[in-house]
């Protein structure tokens, strides 16, 4: 399913462009109030490419993605491999390494600067629990390489008796007790905090979307970078089970305290993108 639908009406743009601005200014703010970080200048942030290292960038357009995964990415890499690339038909698991995506941190410091200052800057994300979720279905459960297959086997043993640890996929308990237990555990960038990751305190975003609200959000990012009439962005289908109900599917599996301490981890993320932290989904 493409969501341009009939997205290109004015009354619909002028809602979007408040919406965004809105949306911009609450994160800004939220940044100051809460954490006490604020915008960062090209020219520092150009100093510091380790902050940088999410950025894509598409020099015929003009435009600069922060990839954050489990928030629509593999949709987006192919947006930049196939159709404005002009590769076809290539395979999710060869468009992270593609050449036709551009990191930024293969450009000298200079030619960063010049682009953080010229070029749109987009990021889309999501909430954290969800986010989380996601990771663990699609690499613990739906799917398996080797990779997740070692760390699965890794968290079992870590977390498992030792007489069951022979016996099916890792839990959901079993995955977040893991990522409670050392910020080493959270590196991976698939469930790595925003906050943490993509740098939305200090780099000066100018669409934030939201997985939420994508039928709008992409739309509008689409056409505001000017690529809408050369993209086909694809939508997954509509899950089987609402998210709210996965939602309360999993994480009413964990224990109170467990819960609190994994959101406690990702409130940054919760308070910066105006998520609400639930106290319990029991």
């Amino acid at each position: 399913m493409s969501p341009k639908k009939t997205c290109a009406g004015k009354a619909w743009l002028e809602r979007m462009d408040e919406k965004h601005k809105a949306r911009k200014e609450a994160v800004h703010k939220a940044c100051m109030e809460h954490f006490n970080i604020s915008l960062k200048s090209e020219r520092s942030l150009a100093a510091n490419p380790s902050k940088l290292r999410p950025l894509i960038v598409n020099d015929d357009h003009h435009f600069i993605y922060s990839i954050v995964y489990k928030v629509g990415s593999s949709n987006w890499e192919r947006v930049l491999v196939e159709d404005l690339g002009g590769f076809k038909n290539v395979p999710n698991q060869k468009l992270y390494s593609h050449k036709a995506l551009h990191w930024i941190r293969r450009y000298n410091s200079t030619q960063i600067e010049s682009r953080l200052n010229s070029y749109k800057i987009f990021i889309f994300v999501r909430n954290p629990l969800a986010r989380i979720l996601s990771a663990y279905r699609d690499k613990f459960v739906d799917h398996h390489n080797s990779v997740f297959t070692r760390m699965g086997q890794n968290i079992i043993m870590l977390y498992r008796e030792h007489n069951q640890v022979t016996s099916g996929n890792v839990t959901f308990t079993e995955f977040v007790k893991y990522l409670v237990d050392s910020p080493a555990h959270r590196s991976n960038p698939h469930w790595k905090p925003i906050f943490n990751q993509n740098f939305p305190c200090e780099i000066n975003f100018d669409f934030i979307g939201k997985l939420e609200e994508a039928s709008d959000d992409i739309p509008y990012v689409l056409k505001s970078l000017q690529i809408d009439h050369l993209v086909k962005y694809k939508q997954g289908q509509p899950k089987k089970t609402p998210e709210k109900n996965l939602l309360a599917m999993y994480y009413s599996q964990l224990p109170r305290e467990l819960l609190q301490k994994l959101c406690a981890i990702y409130k940054a993320d919760f308070v910066i993108f105006g998520y609400d932290i639930p106290d319990s989904f029991s």
